[in-house]
């Protein structure tokens, strides 16, 4: 048994529950801090710590008397995030790692992207939080003579995520699996030329764990994501997925600028990662951990992925609001452009994947669909409240 003791903060997510795997089979004493909410994922051998993170007082009386080699906090977005996360678990850590985003550079500025180039394009609240928290952690660091090590992951997925551009919460993405079982079209945006370094969880997860009671990342910064020169461009993942799913994909080309504008929300995702090319290297990783890879070839991993979601009934189901906006935007670019006729090729309306006959997922649809009326928003919260009390009783 490895003598080191790490300390998780969350940890069955995609990118935690691969580094829980990984640290398990490196044998490191491996603890979770997390409210159990989801016990059945957490795997044998691991000690969990139940509490909610933000309860200060009950998380302080666990860890007491607890020492730990390193920790990592994967649910530290924000700034005040990281001031509490910090704060809280340094009189109880040697080596506080903190994830990031290969997000935070600066994507006008072309070719690769190595650790200490510029930073940040200033559109993405995500990757302007992530690096405010990057600067804070490395000031808190040294005022306390804490270990620090910053991770930077490209785009990763895993069993419940597939890697493209704008997508369902992970563990629903068996929707766009649907979507092209039935015929419906995918937005595919600006040519689909933009390319990324993408990853596999599993790959990734080997790189993490070889950063942790590791000298040589005490106090650096690490890229981790694929190699630089398999960066792949959007219409190549849909390519990989084709494959995986055995059906052609449609796709409806729409400028970045009209799609970001039909999902506010997502506007800076849109138009400052998935929209810009953003390439970097992942050499300093392979310096510092030798065992390093970049193995999993992006066509056998999404192949998995998709495999994954067909063995496991869909993990979460389908996620209608996110069919109904991508219908919508679909439809209103046709329109726009003088192409209307086109919807009828392409199915824009609801469909019941699983057959479940449920008023609820009819609902969920048209609230994607008219997601931008308030009136009818205020109509189906309605409706769905009813539903919601009406299974409690």
């Amino acid at each position: 048994m490895n003598d080191k003791k790490v300390l998780l903060i969350g940890g069955t997510g995609v990118l935690s529950s691969s580094i829980t795997a990984e640290l398990l089979r490196q044998n490191f004493r491996v603890s979770m801090l997390n409210r159990g909410s989801k016990m059945n994922t957490i795997p044998l051998g691991v000690e969990l710590l139940q509490a909610d993170f933000h309860d200060e007082k009950k998380v302080r009386n666990i860890l007491q008397g607890k020492y730990f080699d390193a920790v990592i906090d994967f649910i530290c977005y924000t700034l005040d995030n990281l001031n509490y996360s910090f704060n809280l678990l340094k009189d109880f850590v040697t080596q506080y790692v903190f994830i990031s985003s290969c997000a935070v550079y600066d994507t006008r500025i072309t070719g690769i992207h190595s650790e200490d180039d510029k930073k940040i394009l200033d559109i993405w609240p995500y990757s302007l939080d992530k690096e405010e928290c990057e600067k804070q952690l490395i000031k808190l660091a040294s005022s306390y003579n804490i270990k620090s090590t910053i991770i930077r992951p490209g785009i990763t997925y895993g069993d419940t995520r597939i890697p493209y551009g704008v997508m369902p919460p992970y563990g629903y993405h068996g929707t766009v699996i649907q979507r092209i079982l039935n015929g419906k079209p995918l937005i595919m945006w600006d040519g689909g030329t933009a390319r990324s370094n993408i990853m596999r969880v599993e790959d990734f997860a080997v790189g993490a764990v070889g950063l942790l009671c590791n000298p040589e990342a005490y106090d650096k910064a690490f890229n981790i994501c694929g190699d630089s020169d398999k960066a792949a461009a959007w219409n190549q993942v849909l390519d990989s997925l084709s494959c995986a799913v055995g059906e052609k994909i449609k796709t409806v080309d729409i400028p970045s600028s009209f799609y970001a504008n039909e999902v506010p929300s997502l506007r800076g995702e849109i138009l400052g990662g998935r929209a810009i090319t953003n390439i970097c290297s992942n050499s300093l990783l392979k310096k510092t951990v030798p065992g390093f890879s970049d193995r999993i070839s992006l066509y056998d991993g999404i192949k998995s992925t998709v495999e994954c979601y067909k063995s496991h009934g869909w993990e979460l189901g389908m996620y209608y609001q996110f069919d109904g906006e991508t219908d919508r935007t679909i439809y209103k670019f046709l329109k726009a452009n003088g192409r209307k006729d086109e919807h009828k090729q392409y199915r824009l309306y609801f469909i019941d994947y699983l057959h479940t006959n449920s008023v609820k997922n009819r609902l969920l649809y048209w609230y994607g669909w008219h997601r931008n009326d308030f009136l009818v928003q205020i109509l189906v919260r309605i409706r769905l409240l009813i539903i919601k009390i009406k299974h409690i009783k």
